[in-house]
């Protein structure tokens, strides 16, 4: 950080003006080429040092993204990058490392100049440690493997991981090398294509970059510097639909609109790195001298322009009054000016906007009472330079303690005891970093297993390294950078008038709230409907945000306080055994509960969804004690530890097509992780969550892990998606359910999301399928659950060989399937949830009619009662008939025919979803070609609704992101998230 300090000066008027360096890229630069804006628009970037003009720069917008993303598109979907052999991609990876290394001297200059950054510190570690990251994905970009899991059935499966696809990346002005390539660096591994923003503070060293990546061999379209500001050209990365992941780093109000906009576009997938207050607490057998060095290295680093600053320094009283003079002394000698200067340790700020702003907290922290202990005034007459400055005698409750300042403040504030200094260290809305200074082994693991921060760093600051993996906690974001991660049938009938009358006893109508059942504020209740007659079958307390808060109020107090996420992993599993013995022994009235509400088939129920439940609570039981993090040797003389920690309180809103199986698939992880929880099942079937919320109770999970509101998704569930003291939703339901989502967590407390949303699934039916076997596939993929499911595969593709074959084998099978009432065992389809429902697919049945697709089979209601409705699939179809386009959730196949693989692939692809698809075929290498080539989270191979509690499910696209099932869905209720 320099040599020895002489002082707080202003920069020598003359400067270093001989390190100024040659400014040679300033154009976009887009596939490969630099190109002027289409606008022709150009803008200033300044030096920091004296305030004026550095050069123009292109000043890029929506129209030049466009151009960019399409660049990019074609990169990927057509391009040799993701298509390289790992190593190949890591061999280029090293050329761009060297290049670096050859140019580092150049590229650290402008840094300094765009950014104010130390010369002599860019040159030595900045750039250098880019080069070392661009190596270490470099060695990881052939070590992309899935896993091949054997499965609990007789099947067995294997995780493909696939680059994401086209990727944004909006660089912060703060670290515009190295938070550039902690995005690029691990993209280029994983074979993505990008659009870069950068700062349009610090756009120089990302063209050069751009530059020396083509130089390297990186194609053209992969890496694609799109220079401009954050209102016009980031907005157009975030809202763009054709980008499949954004990456930002920033303010946090900047990435709330950044997630606002991912949720309003195609539902991108979002990883934020937002801000910071992060404390570093001292306790009274610090070293002092030590201390002292490091609580300023915490806020002087970087002129304080660092998001893991340590600008809230909390010191133990026992010390307290040395520490003061310590850093007295020590922050009148750190010496401020000009970076290109090998004595100076400070730069200036990035601009005048942000040297206005800390001033202006400055004032703040003196008007409010806090005592200026040193600093607190501009160096010089010229550029963006400010003293040291540290604030004595500042209270929780002040500005300068509570908002991230960016700059070099330090807010010193004096604890007593371990709990009084842990709770205050916790009072932000914050959670990116933290330090502790203590000798004490006993007092460190206390503190860092407390502290609720996404990194924790003992007697030290700043240990970044690539092999860790850095994120934050609470509104500093998500997502990480470093680190490598039927029987018989008897054919269609209408269901009898008497029905199979099998009604169970409805004991649980009210909310479930901190381990009892309470009447709804508001004293409302709502019906619950059987789509078997269209009648009533009970009234159900209606939740709304007064019962929300109060259920959140109860799982934030068990979470914080409570037993359930701190019991021994063990003592969890054997609560949650319990709780799948019960559900056995009532299996037979759960089902009932899910017949009688969502029209489930009873006996598949009994036999298989309520049994699944079970072993999906004995699945993640037996995870519970094997939540263990890593030990890291990292690169430098330190060693790390990732500590997996329980997200906090989860709120989980829960779809009716799967009343009992969706629920457990994120209950069970969130319980075996330690989580508390508040649910929301769907509206139309909230009868078996009340009655599971009873047999929690009664297998001993703690009162508060587990809260049931029903009521609607415009209220109860809006409270939750909304609701600040919530730390994650995760939510299956609808697309565009699912963006009303993730815009009230983007709007809100930037909760983490997890989205399982709709899907468009295609089957592909090859020439060499056996035919008899591929049309039973196939209707059952669109006739289970009378096709209401995520997966359903409405779209069956058959290659012209055999599509005559099998249409007349569908046109049979479809007329033999029978409907009617769902508890008779002879029956395999029973009604729609709902009138909506019923009425929706009537609807899209009319439009394939008017749209000129050939009805083959069904198309009308069956009976006179109830929600029932023919098998039905349509011939003719074309690609953009809207039953081929839009997710109908209902029993209604798209039957068309394609000629070649590769016409077949396009077609399937040709979806704004990516949630699953199915293959039939004898030949291993189509079946290899295809499954590689299909856009989906999850693709079957001659099988279909092929799922096990062992194996990962979510979407691509707009079908969401995040993972239920596997331990993939166990890690994603643990923070760090893997």
């Amino acid at each position: 950080m320099g040599g020895d300090s002489n002082g707080s000066s202003a920069p020598c008027e003359s400067s270093f003006v001989k390190m100024m360096p040659t400014i040679k890229f300033t154009k976009l630069f887009i596939n490969g080429e630099f190109v002027d804006a289409i606008s022709g628009k150009t803008f200033e970037t300044m030096d920091p040092r004296t305030g004026e003009v550095t050069t123009r720069i292109a000043e890029g917008d929506k129209e030049d993204v466009d151009v960019a993303v399409k660049a990019a598109r074609a990169a990927f979907d057509h391009g040799p990058w993701p298509r390289m052999p790992g190593a190949e991609r890591g061999r280029i990876m090293l050329k761009f490392a060297d290049l670096i290394d050859e140019h580092a001297e150049e590229l650290a200059k402008l840094d300094t100049i765009d950014a104010g950054k130390l010369f002599g510190f860019g040159k030595a570690v900045d750039i250098p440690q880019v080069a070392h990251m661009l190596r270490y994905y470099a060695g990881a970009a052939d070590k992309i493997h899935g896993e091949v899991l054997k499965m609990s059935r007789e099947l067995q499966g294997y995780t493909l991981l696939e680059p994401f696809g086209v990727v944004g990346h909006i660089i912060p002005w703060n670290f515009p090398s190295s938070l550039l390539f902690a995005k690029v660096a691990p993209t280029l591994a994983a074979g993505c294509t990008m659009v870069v923003k950068p700062a349009e503070q610090t756009p120089l060293s990302a063209l050069y970059y751009a530059h020396l990546a083509k130089l390297a061999g990186v194609p053209d379209g992969v890496l694609n510097v799109i220079t401009g500001f954050g209102k016009t050209a980031g907005a157009a990365v975030t809202h763009h639909m054709d980008i499949d992941k954004v990456s930002f780093t920033g303010s946090t109000e900047v990435g709330r609109e950044v997630m606002q906009a991912a949720a309003k576009s195609n539902l991108k997938a979002v990883s934020l790195e937002l801000g910071g207050k992060s404390p570093l607490l001292i306790f009274d057998d610090a070293d002092v001298d030590k201390a002292a060095d490091l609580a300023l290295l915490g806020i002087l680093y970087n002129k304080g322009e660092i998001c893991v600053a340590s600008s809230r320094v909390f010191v133990q009283e026992g010390i307290y009054d040395e520490l003061v003079k310590k850093l007295q002394v020590k922050a009148k000698e750190w010496t401020v000016g000009d970076p290109f200067d090998p004595k100076v340790r400070q730069g200036p700020q990035v601009d005048k906007k942000q040297f206005e702003k800390i001033l202006t907290y400055i004032e703040h922290g003196k008007r409010e009472g806090a005592t200026l202990l040193t600093g607190g005034k501009p160096v010089g007459n010229k550029g963006y330079y400010i003293e040291p400055t540290v604030f004595t005698d500042v209270k929780d409750d002040m500005l300068i303690a509570k908002d991230e300042i960016f700059g070099p403040v330090m807010s010193l504030m004096k604890f007593k005891t371990i709990e009084e200094g842990i709770e205050r260290a916790n009072n932000t809305k914050y959670g990116l970093a933290a330090g502790i200074v203590s000798k004490n082994i006993d007092v460190i693991n206390t503190v860092s297993r407390s502290i609720r921060a996404g990194i924790i760093w003992i007697n030290c600051y700043f240990a970044f390294d690539r092999d860790c993996p850095y994120g934050g906690y609470k509104m500093s974001g998500f997502g990480r950078d470093f680190d490598i991660m039927g029987g018989q049938s008897n054919g269609s009938s209408a269901c009898s008038e008497e029905s199979f009358v099998k009604m169970p006893t409805i004991k649980f109508t009210k909310l479930f709230i901190n381990g009892e059942f309470v009447d709804s504020v508001s004293g409302k209740t709502f019906e619950t409907i059987d789509p078997r007659t269209g009648e009533v079958i009970t009234r159900v307390a209606e939740g709304d945000k007064e019962d929300v808060d109060l259920a959140v109020k109860a799982a934030r107090a068990a979470f914080d306080h409570g037993p359930w996420p701190r019991f021994p992993g063990a003592e969890r599993g054997k609560i949650m055994l319990k709780f799948a013995d019960l559900i056995d022994e009532h299996s037979e009235e759960l089902a009932k509960l899910d017949t009688v509400d969502a029209g489930k088939l009873f006996s598949f129920g009994k036999a298989v969804d309520i049994p699944l439940v079970a072993q999906t609570l004995r699945y993640y039981a037996g995870a519970a004690d094997k939540i263990h993090g890593e030990v890291l040797k990292m690169s430098r003389e330190l060693q790390a530890y990732t500590l997996l920690e329980p997200f906090g309180v989860v709120g989980h809103i829960i779809p009716w097509n799967f009343p009992s199986t969706l629920l457990f698939a994120k209950v069970a992880p969130s319980l075996a992780a330690g989580c508390t929880m508040v649910i929301k099942p769907a509206e139309q079937t909230p009868l078996s969550a009340l009655y599971y919320a009873h047999l929690a109770k009664l297998a001993g999970v703690p009162d508060g892990v587990l809260n049931v509101i029903t009521g609607y998704g415009e209220t109860a569930g809006a409270a939750i998606t909304h609701h600040m003291d919530i730390d994650k939703v995760s939510f299956t339901g609808s697309t565009e359910v699912g963006r009303h989502v993730m815009q009230a967590a983007a709007k809100s407390n930037l909760k983490a999301v997890s989205l399982e949303l709709g899907g468009k699934s295609p089957l592909i039916i090859f020439d060499d399928a056996d035919v008899d076997k591929a049309a039973d596939l196939a209707l059952l993929g669109i006739l289970f659950n009378k096709g209401e499911i995520c997966v359903a595969s409405s779209r069956v593709f058959v290659q012209e060989g055999i599509y005559d074959e099998l249409v007349k084998k569908l046109k049979e099978k479809a007329k033999d399937w029978t409907v009617g009432d769902p508890f008779d065992p002879n029956v395999r389809q029973g009604p729609q949830v709902d009138k909506t429902q019923y009425e929706k697919i009537l609807t899209y049945i009319e439009h394939g009619k008017r749209e000129g697709a050939t009805l083959l089979t069904g198309g009308k209601p069956v009976g006179k009662k109830g929600y029932y409705i023919e098998p039905t699939v349509f011939t003719d179809v074309r690609d953009d008939m809207l039953i081929a386009t839009d997710e109908i959730f209902g029993p209604v196949m798209s039957l068309m025919k394609f000629k070649t693989i590769e016409e077949g692939i396009e077609r399937a692809n040709n979806t704004k979803y990516g949630l699953a698809a199915g293959i039939v075929t004898k030949n291993i290498d189509v079946a290899n070609t295809v499954s590689r080539s299909i856009r989906a989270g999850t693709i079957w191979i001659n099988c279909y609704f092929a799922f096990g509690d062992d194996v990962p499910f979510g979407g691509y696209k707009m079908s969401g992101f995040g993972k239920d099932y596997g331990l993939q869905g166990l890690h994603k209720r643990l923070l760090p998230p893997l």
